[in-house]
C-alpha cells in the first residue's frame, strides 16, 4: 500500500541521519530493523558553562577620597618645613583573586584647587608657579602602583601586613621608580588601606620640575627649597 511504503521511506531515512552511513538501506531491511533511542547528554545550564569557562577576573575598586589623604613636607630656607595636603584626588586599584602580589592600580592628583598649606597666598604661588604650570603637559599628577611585594600577599579580612610598594610618580618631565615602605589592611572582601607608615621622600629634581622650583624660590624670595620633598598619606580603596 502507499501508506506503507511512505512510512518505511521515512524509517529509512532515519537510519541514514542516525548511523551516517552512506548507502542507501533497503525497505526490507528498515523494516527489519529496531531503532533503539539515542541516549543524549543534558547541556549544562547556561550559569555553570559560563563559570567552568570564564577566568578569575578582578573587579576595580575605586579611591574613597574621603577617606584618603595625602601630605607632603618642604623645606625652605634650610630651616622652615612647609607642609601641605592634596585634597583632590581620585583613582582606582585591583586585586586579582585576593593576591597583593598581583595588584595594581593608579592615582591622578588634580593640583589646580587641590592644595592646601595653610596658607591661601602660598598656595596660589605653587599652584600658579610651581604645579600649575604643568597643567600644558601634565595637569594632572599621577601615582601608578606598578607591583606590591608584602610578608602576607592574601589576606582575610580584618588582617594587615607590611611591605613595599613599587610605583611611578608622574608630576613634570621624568618619572621617579620608588620603593615606598607601606602597610596594608583588608577592611572588607572588597575594601583595602594603603598606608605609609614611615613616609617616603620624592627628589623634584628626578621628577623633573628644577626649573619651576628655581621660578618659586624666584617669585617667594626664597634663598633656598630643598630638592627631597617627604610625603606621608593614607590611601582607601573599595567598592
Amino acid at each position: 500500500m502507499r501508506t506503507k511504503r511512505t512510512l518505511l521511506l521515512a524509517a529509512s531515512l532515519s537510519l541514514l541521519v542516525a548511523c551516517g552511513d552512506a548507502a542507501d538501506p533497503t525497505p526490507e531491511a528498515a523494516e527489519q530493523s529496531t531503532v533503539e533511542p539515542a541516549t543524549v547528554a543534558p547541556e549544562a545550564p547556561p550559569a555553570a558553562a559560563a563559570e567552568a569557562t570564564a577566568s578569575p577576573t578582578a573587579s576595580a575598586m575605586a579611591l574613597a577620597a574621603e577617606s584618603s589623604s595625602l601630605s607632603f613636607t618642604a623645606r625652605k630656607n634650610e630651616e622652615a618645613d612647609v607642609v601641605g595636603t592634596f585634597t583632590a584626588m581620585s583613582g582606582s586599584m585591583a586585586v586579582p583573586d585576593g593576591d597583593l602580589s598581583k595588584a595594581s592600580g593608579s592615582i591622578e592628583i588634580a593640583w589646580v584647587g587641590g592644595i592646601d598649606t595653610g596658607n591661601a597666598a602660598r598656595d596660589s604661588s605653587l599652584t600658579t608657579v610651581f604645579f600649575g604650570a604643568l597643567d600644558a603637559t601634565t595637569p594632572k599628577g599621577a601615582i601608578s602602583l606598578n607591583s606590591l611585594e608584602v610578608e602576607t600577599p592574601r589576606l582575610e579580612v580584618g588582617a594587615s601586613t607590611s611591605g613595599n610598594a613599587f610605583v611611578d610618580v608622574g608630576a613634570g618631565v621624568a618619572m621617579a621608580g620608588l620603593a615606598i615602605p607601606v602597610s596594608v589592611t583588608r577592611d572588607a572582601a572588597d575594601k583595602y588601606s594603603i598606608r605609609l607608615p614611615e613616609g617616603a621622600e620624592v627628589s623634584i629634581e628626578k621628577l623633573g620640575m628644577s626649573e619651576r622650583k628655581a621660578t618659586l624660590m624666584k617669585v617667594c624670595n626664597h634663598k633656598s627649597v630643598g630638592d627631597a620633598v617627604k610625603i606621608a598619606g593614607a590611601f582607601v580603596f573599595g567598592q
